[in-house]
């Protein structure tokens, strides 16, 4: 299977263990978006082939970083969040196959892990930013589960916006993958079917091939900030 000629695809991923299942209701809040919504914990890899199989290698803990003209609400400045404590190989190896990544190129990874939350007074705002792009080479997101909501409904249309190509709900465990300069991507916000707390928990992987990483001390002094002076404020 590799990407249709839309550039994206769509696909099952494994299960996370229930004791990973359980950590998202411990996630921190995110700090940075503004509201109670939304709730995160963020760390890096490389990605490698060895002749046989894919492996990946968790890196040295840093701040995430977006470029200002990627993201217009939180771009530019570091943000500082405890890095995730299970291994997401499986699930991201599902996505390495499934877009048949050169294996003789080495990537790496940001791996985002988020709940979203809704209820009568806290808007699910599931994309604080809105329909856009990440500057990324491919981005994947994984639907780990839904609770009590409504909307959530990932989308994917034209660089610049206007009516999407593709629109889908999707299920725990269903992902997409696809090529992130091609497209802009969105989803919408969820909303408490009842009285009670709903959230969507996912997982957000982006890639890059290693020459072009998002990563160290190089890339930050690029996005005009001194690595020496990022202290990690949270851990």
């Amino acid at each position: 299977m590799a990407f249709n000629n839309q550039g994206y695809a769509i696909f099952a991923t494994p299960e996370l263990e229930d004791r990973v299942l359980a950590e998202f209701a411990k996630l921190p809040l995110d700090i940075y978006t503004g509201g109670k919504q939304r709730y995160r914990k963020f760390s890096q890899f490389k990605l490698t082939h060895d002749n046989q199989n894919w492996g990946i290698k968790k890196l040295p803990h840093r701040p995430f970083i977006q470029a200002k003209n990627y993201n217009g609400v939180v771009g530019g400045q570091p943000r500082y969040f405890k890095p995730i404590e299970f291994d997401p190989a499986p699930q991201v190896i599902a996505g390495v196959e499934v877009a048949e990544f050169d294996k003789s190129k080495e990537f790496q990874l940001n791996v985002h892990q988020v709940r979203v939350i809704t209820n009568s007074v806290i808007n699910g705002v599931t994309v604080p930013e809105g329909p856009h792009r990440d500057g990324h080479l491919y981005v994947m997101n994984i639907v780990i589960k839904r609770q009590n909501i409504a909307g959530g409904v990932s989308q994917l249309m034209p660089i610049g916006g206007g009516v999407p190509f593709f629109e889908r709900t999707l299920l725990p465990n269903e992902a997409i993958i696809f090529k992130d300069a091609d497209m802009w991507h969105n989803a919408t916000n969820i909303a408490p079917i009842d009285k009670e707390t709903g959230y969507r928990d996912i997982l957000i992987i982006t890639f890059n091939e290693w020459e072009f990483r998002r990563y160290g001390d190089d890339f930050e002094k690029n996005m005009g900030l001194i690595p020496s002076e990022l202290t990690f404020q949270n851990e």
